[in-house]
């Protein structure tokens, strides 16, 4: 026993010799197990000992970034901020004009043929954005002249707005004189082609009335398919009425030409009353031939020819607005006669568009009446006046009504509806019931009424009505 564990202590240090020296042949080594003290020993027998790694692009660039970002920050502490606040305002406002391409841009060309909008566009950047007059109306002349070229009708909205677009970018450019030559020769162009096409559409009907019965067929007559004349019937109707409902949109845009007209002949630049009161003559006198005509015709007073909702002509509202723009016209020049018959044919059409919905249009119309009144009693009484079954006194008290009832319907009306011309109203209409009350001897009525007035101007910031109440009642403190 004590031999055997002699022998195996002697062989211990033996053991641990041999494993300590190193192996002498080729074979040891490749078939030799991993030992603990080997570890950083590489076998030369491994076929993938020493051959490269290689990395892949995108780890190569996560690298160079991570490199790159180390300390980033830190080094550039205002550049980095800048420049991340500057990506994303770019990309902010790259986003935004998308949008405004998309939604506000691109919808105003959708009706026009590409080669058109290409020249539109042009004219549209030297009118809005870098304004050169010489090269927006080569490019207006350039679009007008693709569209006639590609068949688009020559008074069609689109059309007809190109050079309704000349004008108001000559007007632009300060060219008055220009702007009113081009809305001239479209006006009278425009109209002669309405008149043209309402005489020519007057004889076909009188023709279809007198044109005796149709043939009875026979052996010797061409057959010709039922389904194909009922196709052409139809489409010459549906003919007939674009050109119709184009001729009802073009003598639309002739009231409003005359308008522009009339606002550009009273305008500083040009300065001619008489030529800019003819235009508004003009105008209203095409809307009351026009509401005649369609009043015979059994067609509705207010919007297309055959659809009341339809916006191919007037509402009544636009033809209530232009009588009384003229009105305002007339009362300016104290020409107050003329005025009242346009305030109350417009009231009266205001009215019937409204119904029970009153606006704060409604309201002013009510206080222009009474505006009116007033002003045409203050006048001096010529002897015609005089002869007059309607005395002094009984016009200050109708008048006294008509601003009343303009303070009772501003009154029903609420917000949102009611906005800021409905308080300007109020303030105007309650001074022109201290003038009434101070016509009719009533000072203390006039006195309170001025009052009034200013404390609403002030409530609302109206300064002009402020220091109209203000001159009343120092006139009020001298006597």
């Amino acid at each position: 026993m004590f031999r055997t564990v002699s022998r195996r202590i002697s062989a211990a240090p033996r053991l641990l010799q041999a494993q300590r020296q190193p192996a002498r042949s080729i074979c040891n080594q490749s078939i030799r197990p991993s030992q603990p003290g080997y570890n950083n020993v590489k076998s030369l027998a491994n076929p993938y000992l020493f051959h490269p790694r290689y990395l892949t692009y995108a780890q190569r660039l996560r690298m160079n970034y991570r490199e790159a970002s180390k300390g980033i920050f830190r080094k550039n502490p205002v550049m980095l901020p800048l420049a991340i606040i500057s990506l994303i305002g770019g990309l902010c406002l790259f986003t935004y004009i998308s949008y405004v391409e998309l939604t506000q841009v691109a919808p105003q060309y959708h009706n026009f043929p590409q080669p058109v909008a290409e020249s539109l566009r042009s004219a549209i950047y030297y009118t809005e954005i870098d304004l050169n007059p010489i090269k927006a109306l080569n490019s207006y002349k350039e679009a007008l002249r693709r569209a006639l070229d590609l068949g688009m009708h020559p008074f069609s909205d689109e059309v007809m707005g190109i050079k309704l677009q000349v004008a108001l970018m000559l007007e632009k450019a300060g060219l008055v004189k220009a702007s009113i030559e081009v809305l001239e020769r479209t006006r009278t162009e425009t109209m002669k082609w309405v008149e043209e096409g309402r005489a020519a559409e007057t004889a076909a009907d009188k023709k279809d009335t007198k044109s005796p019965a149709p043939a009875k067929a026979t052996p010797d007559n061409v057959q010709i398919k039922e389904g194909a004349i009922q196709e052409a019937e139809e489409e010459l109707k549906k003919m007939q009425a674009f050109e119709t409902r184009q001729r009802d949109k073009a003598l639309k845009k002739v009231v409003g030409m005359e308008m522009k007209l009339a606002e550009l002949y009273s305008s500083d630049h040009i300065q001619e009353d008489k030529k800019a009161e003819a235009a508004q003559v003009a105008a209203v006198e095409l809307c009351l031939k026009e509401m005649h005509r369609r009043q015979k015709l059994g067609l509705p007073v207010g919007g297309g020819s055959g659809d009341a909702n339809s916006d191919a002509w007037l509402n009544m509202t636009e033809i209530a607005t232009a009588l009384a723009e003229l009105a305002s016209t007339y009362t300016a020049k104290d020409r107050h006669e003329l005025a009242m018959p346009l305030y109350l044919r417009a009231l009266e059409l205001l009215r019937v568009a409204e119904g029970n919905s009153p606006s704060c249009k409604q309201v002013t119309l009510l206080n222009d009446v009474a505006s009116a009144m007033v002003g045409q009693v203050q006048l001096p009484t010529s002897p015609r006046a005089e002869k007059q079954a309607i005395s002094r006194e009984q016009t200050v008290e109708a008048a006294r009504l008509w601003a009343q009832k303009s303070l009772d319907v501003a009154a029903r009306i609420q917000p949102p509806v009611r906005d800021e011309e409905c308080d300007i109203t109020c303030v105007v209409a309650t001074y022109n019931l201290g003038e009434l009350a101070e016509l009719q001897d009533k000072h203390d009525v006039a006195k309170q009424r001025y009052i009034e007035a200013r404390s609403l101007a002030s409530g609302m910031g109206y300064e002009d009505g402020v220091a109209m109440a203000d001159a009343a009642l120092k006139r009020f403190s001298k006597k």
